[in-house]
């Protein structure tokens, strides 16, 4: 009896224990609540693939006679404004713009010493009209001198000795006007052939001089250039990249083959392209996230700046090209490097 008294007391207890613990762990287990996510607020975006690259660039070409004597990068170096890529000896070309500098100066000689013979004839015409001017107020004059005379000599007041040598002196007189008036017609004459004979000639020279300035500045302006400054190639960025180098020293260069390419690389944008279906969502001015495949941990900024209007296939399917800006690019990016991009669309 008192075993199995004892048995049924463990039992109760243990019922006990069992019913305590069910209704500890009912006080603890809070209500469960759902926590509602308005997905609509949350970004989309459309993803791309894209290429980095230089709105601003150049094919250096070199078209003048010139040596390359050094080349002064390596292929893919960084340059700022006025660093130099090419050392070119000029000394063939410098002595051809020398010569046509001198064959100016001889045609411009030849033209003046053309001019001059026309300035001595009428030079010449211009003494011979004013001698005439002279000679017929004196040819006057002894006309007058001689019809008083005349008088004089018909009232028996002078002698006829005096008579004659004022009728010989206007005689010489008149002789003498003559003859200017022929030298005259000489002069002028003279002018006239000369000016019909000289004419080709002058037409000629004039125009073989506007000829030698023509090549003369072609010549000088093929140095005027913002990548030329004296003897030596040079950089017209001040934060550029020169790539594709074609020449090497002991070159001759060569009108017809470029010299290098140089990038401005603060002009650096991305290439992208959309698929076609998603192009709809797509407008200049959304933003963009910029991740270089080089390393992705990094993001860069940029906008939508270009939207072709027209679309191209590709892979079996169709693409249309866009342009995004660069906006933080912190020199990590360079051309031609590959970046994802993603345009926030909402």
């Amino acid at each position: 009896m008192e075993r199995c008294g004892a048995m049924r007391i463990k039992a109760i207890l243990m019922l006990l224990v069992i019913i305590i613990s069910v209704a500890g762990c009912k006080a603890e287990d809070p209500q469960t609540t759902v926590e509602e996510i308005d997905l609509s607020q949350e970004k989309k975006s459309i993803e791309a693939f894209g290429v980095v690259k230089p709105e601003e660039f150049m094919d250096i070409i070199i078209d003048f006679n010139s040596v390359v004597k050094e080349v002064s990068v390596n292929e893919g170096q960084y340059l700022k404004l006025n660093e130099p890529i090419l050392l070119l000896d000029l000394s063939q070309y410098e002595a051809d713009i020398s010569d046509t500098v001198s064959e100016l100066n001889i045609a411009e000689l030849e033209y003046q010493q053309i001019s001059m013979g026309f300035e001595d004839l009428s030079a010449e015409v211009n003494k011979l009209k004013n001698n005439i001017k002279y000679t017929e107020g004196l040819h006057q004059n002894t006309i007058k001198e001689l019809d008083i005379n005349k008088k004089l000599f018909e009232e028996g007041v002078i002698s006829e000795e005096k008579y004659n040598q004022s009728k010989l002196k206007a005689e010489e007189a008149e002789n003498n006007l003559e003859n200017l008036k022929f030298e005259l017609s000489n002069a002028e004459d003279a002018i006239y052939k000369k000016t019909q004979s000289e004419k080709a000639k002058y037409a000629v020279q004039s125009e073989y001089i506007a000829q030698i300035k023509n090549r003369l500045n072609i010549l000088q302006n093929k140095l005027n250039k913002p990548y030329i400054a004296g003897n030596q190639i040079v950089s017209m960025y001040d934060n550029a990249v020169v790539y594709d180098i074609q020449y090497q020293p002991g070159h001759i260069t060569d009108v017809s083959k470029k010299a290098f390419s140089i990038a401005n690389l603060d002009s650096l944008t991305i290439e992208a392209e959309v698929v076609e279906e998603f192009i709809k969502d797509v407008r200049e001015g959304l933003k963009v996230k910029i991740v270089p495949a080089a390393d992705r941990t990094i993001e860069c900024e940029g906008r939508v700046i270009y939207v072709s209007d027209i679309a191209y296939s590709k892979n079996g399917g169709t693409v249309v090209p866009i342009k995004i800006s660069l906006d933080n690019n912190d020199s990590f990016l360079k051309p031609n490097y590959n970046v994802d991009v993603y345009i926030e669309v909402q």
